[in-house]
């Protein structure tokens, strides 16, 4: 397995191009997804799977482009944040003085669900907290014979996501929650991979996270 991280637009989104076997799926679309696109056509790649991993508008401004480069390219999030897909209000793209509106998506995704990239798997779990229907994405099949989980806004190296904005289902105590018996339950090796910031370990994060 290949990641590609890309951190783009003026929050400094980290999205990620997940390859194996020659198949590709996409993790977050922020703005300046233009990157991704001239990444992904200069390897011949068509990524058959967008995942926002919450919806808010830093995380799905392209979705719109990516499905218009890509027609057949699945938009998936959980069934909890689906809304936040086609409201400036709710996705809260309007604070930062937009007004970001997805297609509707393709899949909706729920703890337990998985989705395949060549021979590897991607396993959600459900991480709520940050916003209601936040989700996390693990596999065992990661670079370097090392797991890999994609935390979104959940867990951060050296933080957490904001539980104060409006709306949302934010609540800091449901986000510990799925830290702590979610995330920090993985491999200690396990490399996470967020929406924001540096790559950490779970080993890290558990013994050194001042958040938890």
């Amino acid at each position: 397995m290949e990641i590609h991280t890309f951190t783009l637009g003026s929050l400094q989104v980290s999205a990620y191009v997940v390859i194996d076997g020659g198949q590709a799926i996409l993790i977050d679309a922020p703005e300046g997804a233009e990157a991704i696109v001239e990444f992904c056509q200069a390897r011949d790649l068509i990524p058959h799977t967008l995942v926002n991993t919450h919806g808010h508008g830093d995380h799905i401004f392209s979705n719109t482009a990516l499905k218009a480069c890509w027609p057949d390219i699945i938009i998936a999030i959980s069934e909890g944040d689906v809304s936040m897909l086609s409201s400036p209000i709710k996705n809260l793209s309007i604070m930062f003085g937009a007004l970001v509106r997805s297609p509707k998506a393709d899949r909706l995704l729920k703890g337990g669900d998985t989705i395949q990239v060549g021979a590897a798997t991607l396993e959600v779990i459900d991480t709520p907290g940050h916003t209601r229907g936040g989700i996390s994405l693990f596999t065992k099949d990661g670079p370097d014979s090392r797991p890999a989980v994609f935390t979104g806004d959940a867990l951060f190296a050296g933080g957490i996501g904001r539980t104060d904005f409006p709306g949302a289902g934010s609540s800091s105590e449901t986000l510990l929650d799925s830290i702590r018996t979610r995330l920090l339950t993985l491999p200690p090796e396990t490399v996470v991979y967020p929406g924001h910031g540096p790559s950490t370990t779970i080993g890290t994060e558990a013994a050194s996270n001042p958040w938890i």
